[in-house]
């Protein structure tokens, strides 16, 4: 069953417009018949209904809204920017494992540097995330924030949030044996090619929960991916 982010709040028994660009998708790429049961998602929450073309155009009667997840932790990925296309990958497959928040950062080690040209690359990573969350039926599309360093981040934190920093040096805390109790936001962090300057490393000493991926040294884009998954699979068999 396929999703799309509407803009004004679905009332029940009334037609929701999907935008242009949502009607054409659905209806010359995906092909969707009259009647198709169709997904809307309005601010996190989800409604069902049937589609209706009129006059070349995609609409839906909405028949119910559907029961909320409940509020829990929120989860961010913050991503140490990588080289070529490596942290809108990053991006796509976090949001697709559960991601609430995404934010760039550029760090010590970091390649590639998106400093003087964030603004046009954070339009482009919104489109990202919320493709993404359409093609995963995602209630929310992830927020994607400033380009943050890690000292920015250390700044940010409050005494609710969690920071869990992957880090290739760490041997002892493995990321399976977290678990997570407060309400605050949960923070990942993940380095860049090269992982954290060591400079980086001593900031977020006392401010962070070190731990290790496993034994294989994972490149920057596959780490981002697997910590979002396993963090995301612990706050939910958690309940966060």
């Amino acid at each position: 069953m396929r999703q799309f982010f509407v803009k004004d709040k679905p009332v029940i028994g009334n037609y929701a417009k999907l935008d242009g660009e949502d009607s054409f998708h659905l209806l010359r790429v995906l092909r969707k018949e009259e009647g198709a049961d169709i997904l809307l998602a309005y601010e996190g929450t989800q409604f069902l209904g049937k589609l209706h073309i009129i006059e070349d155009e995609a609409f839906v009667m909405v028949e119910e809204q559907l029961p909320d997840e409940g509020e829990g932790s929120r989860l961010v990925l913050c991503q140490g920017v990588g080289k070529s296309q490596k942290t809108e990958l990053v991006l796509k497959h976090a949001t697709e494992c559960g991601i609430d928040g995404f934010i760039p950062i550029q760090t010590d080690r970091s390649v590639a540097n998106l400093s003087k040209k964030y603004d046009s690359k954070r339009k482009r990573f919104e489109k990202i995330a919320e493709e993404a969350a359409k093609q995963s039926n995602r209630r929310l599309i992830p927020d994607v924030g400033d380009l943050w360093t890690v000292d920015d981040l250390v700044d940010n934190l409050s005494e609710e949030d969690v920071l869990v920093v992957c880090y290739e040096g760490e041997e002892e805390r493995d990321i399976m044996d977290l678990s997570f109790e407060k309400k605050g936001t949960v923070y990942v962090l993940i380095g860049a090619e090269g992982g954290l300057a060591p400079r980086e490393v001593k900031l977020l000493e006392g401010k962070g929960i070190f731990v290790t991926l496993g034994d294989s040294i994972l490149r920057t884009e596959t780490a981002g991916i697997v910590a979002s998954y396993v963090v995301r699979r612990l706050m939910e068999r958690g309940r966060a």
